[in-house]
């Protein structure tokens, strides 16, 4: 936790990581007449008086490298197929954050990656505090670059994972990365044949030997699956099958 905390004070403003995180909040909880999408700050200001009535299990998304975009569709599939709630640090918000711009240096990968993890440590802390979230059923999940910091985190807080667009290797993108998930933690990683970031034949890699998937990584995790997506780019959610796949994972392992 040391590197976490050195990375907390260097940004003063993580708070606003949460107060405008992207939120999805699922129809009949608390009243709602239908699903909320939105931020969190603008909820708050709109339903200043909600309570749910019963705990309801949540699902922490780490966004890409672009923000939410692709993540709305993955909150309306999360959100009204599986009844969670959905809840996404806004990381644009840090001051300062780092940035970058395929190809780049390893250090300014790695010092967007600091930047990640540090959002899910400070972001989980506060969904702990939160009456209504179920801290049994926490899930969480990862596109992209958010795919790495979930896929990297070391916590034990969480039920499962999903990892999409990411490939759980080193390459271009990091150097020594591994995953933070206990050995029999429940993981999915879902990515194309044809992702331009992290396939096996991605131009950014081209000087790595890669496989473009998390099967080596996960080769001693008895509950991880791996979906390999032929004919699919970075953006699987042109993939018809994807959406099942998730909302069954995310269903089955959310039966108590």
């Amino acid at each position: 936790m040391t590197d976490i905390n050195k990375t907390l004070l260097k940004y003063n403003n993580f708070e606003d990581t949460y107060k405008y995180a992207y939120i999805g909040i699922p129809k009949g909880y608390g009243g709602l007449e239908k699903a909320y999408y939105g931020t969190l700050n603008k909820f708050k200001k709109k339903y200043p008086n909600f309570i749910a009535d019963k705990k309801i299990p949540t699902l922490l998304f780490m966004h890409g490298s672009k923000g939410l975009t692709k993540g709305k569709i993955y909150r309306k599939w999360i959100v009204e197929e599986a009844g969670f709630i959905f809840f996404a640090p806004n990381s644009f918000k840090i001051e300062n954050r780092p940035t970058y711009n395929t190809p780049a240096k390893m250090s300014a990968y790695e010092a967007v990656h600091k930047v990640r993890q540090a959002e899910i440590h400070f972001n989980l802390e506060k969904l702990k505090s939160v009456s209504f979230i179920d801290e049994e059923h926490l899930f969480l999940m990862g596109n992209s670059e958010g795919g790495l910091a979930a896929a990297a985190f070391k916590g034990r807080e969480f039920k499962a994972r999903i990892i999409t667009a990411y490939s759980c290797e080193n390459g271009y993108y990091s150097k020594d990365f591994k995953i933070g998930a206990k050995k029999n933690e429940p993981f999915l990683n879902i990515i194309g044949t044809h992702d331009e970031y992290f396939g096996k034949n991605s131009k950014p890699n081209e000087n790595h030997e890669i496989k473009g998937h998390c099967t080596k990584a996960l080769m001693k995790y008895k509950n991880a699956k791996v979906i390999i997506l032929p004919q699919t780019k970075h953006d699987i959610t042109t993939n018809i099958y994807v959406k099942k796949d998730i909302i069954h994972f995310l269903k089955f392992w959310s039966r108590d």
